[in-house]
């Protein structure tokens, strides 16, 4: 019988309960810890919602596994090999610290930090553990997203001459989301997804430049920014973020990418769906593998541990550089001022 992978979830929130979902479909893999210091979430009496269909589908209920009110016992338990850090962003770092200190490999929910700083030196500390460190940027394995960025690199319908990305929802619920120290506000809990997929496609921006406003976490929870490349990238490259909308607005992120060639427009709000607009044909359904990107990014996490192959670094300082970019958006929001990353970097 193959060995299975051994893993720990720390944080049963929403995409801690989505991780153990996942995980209980793969064969390869036994959870054999769970954490929280909600008791209710430890014993499954409570369980977070989650905003898209399929998220936190399942039940803690039903697992008969050593349950931590302290997430530190976890990274301690000498059965766990992989530590799935699901808790607040600005208990990343010390938890990503204490399991590399323990020899475990990690998998850390976006964002990799709090700040540019903490994520820096997670990224020197994966250079220096033999372990795997992985940053759960979903995007990157989300299919709509991840057809996009092919298409971009291939140049099937020439050079892409803009992308605009957005992500609306209303205020998420709970204590973490209303206190913006510790997640950031919607600047950095939503939007960095698509700072971060748009660094993934077209690398560091020269500057940006931001418009945004406080909302109801204390800090900027709409932020509209244009990423500002050399004539030689070409393409105009635009997100917009919020989660400032009235109650009852759901969710939905979407993007318009246009090409030399061809236009792609994708929506997922109560359905999914890509079209394709070619001159001269009829717009085209593009059919899409199912799935979210959490599977395929846990996927790859466990690939990799059980393959012995080692971080990925390109994606790690990816996932490092794309806080760097959040923070010169909040200077330039701050300063109503085009930022150059340059300067960020220093």
């Amino acid at each position: 019988m193959a060995r299975k992978l051994k893993v720990g979830v720390i944080g049963l929130g929403m995409m801690g309960t989505t991780h153990l979902d996942i995980y209980a479909q793969m064969s390869e893999v036994e959870v054999v810890a769970i954490a929280d210091t909600n008791p209710d979430l430890l014993d499954g009496s409570l369980q977070a919602k989650g905003n898209i269909e399929g998220q936190a589908a399942g039940s803690v209920k039903a697992l008969n596994v050593k349950k931590y009110s302290d997430g530190m016992g976890l990274v301690s338990d000498p059965k766990v090999e992989l530590v799935d850090i699901c808790v607040g962003t600005h208990l990343h770092f010390s938890f990503v610290e204490a399991a590399l200190i323990q020899e475990k490999h990690v998998l850390i929910e976006k964002p990799l930090a709090r700040s540019a700083e903490q994520a820096r030196r997670i990224v020197e500390l994966a250079k220096c553990s033999t372990k795997v460190v992985m940053s759960a940027m979903c995007l990157r394995y989300w299919p709509a997203w991840l057809w996009l960025k092919k298409a971009i690199d291939d140049n099937r319908f020439g050079a892409c001459l803009s992308l605009n990305c957005r992500r609306h929802t209303s205020h998420p619920p709970g204590d973490f989301y209303s206190n913006s120290e510790q997640c950031g506000g919607a600047l950095l809990d939503l939007h960095i997804h698509d700072t971060d997929f748009i660094n993934f496609c077209f690398g560091m921006p020269q500057a940006v430049f931001s418009q945004g406003h406080l909302g109801p976490s204390g800090g900027i929870d709409y932020v509209s920014t244009q990423y500002i490349y050399n004539q030689a990238q070409r393409a105009i490259v635009h997100a917009e973020g919020t989660w400032d909308l009235q109650e009852g607005y759901g969710f939905s992120m979407s993007y318009t990418a246009n090409f030399e060639n061809a236009t792609l427009n994708y929506v997922l709000a109560d359905e999914e769906t890509l079209m394709l607009f070619v001159a001269g044909d009829e717009p085209k359904n593009v059919e899409l593998p199912d799935g979210m990107g959490y599977e395929f990014e846990i996927r790859e996490c466990v690939d990799t541990i059980l393959e012995n192959r080692s971080t990925d670094m390109n994606l790690l300082n990816q996932a490092a550089d794309s806080l760097v970019i959040i923070e010169a958006e909040q200077a330039s929001i701050k300063y109503c001022s085009v930022v150059p990353i340059k300067e960020r970097l220093d």
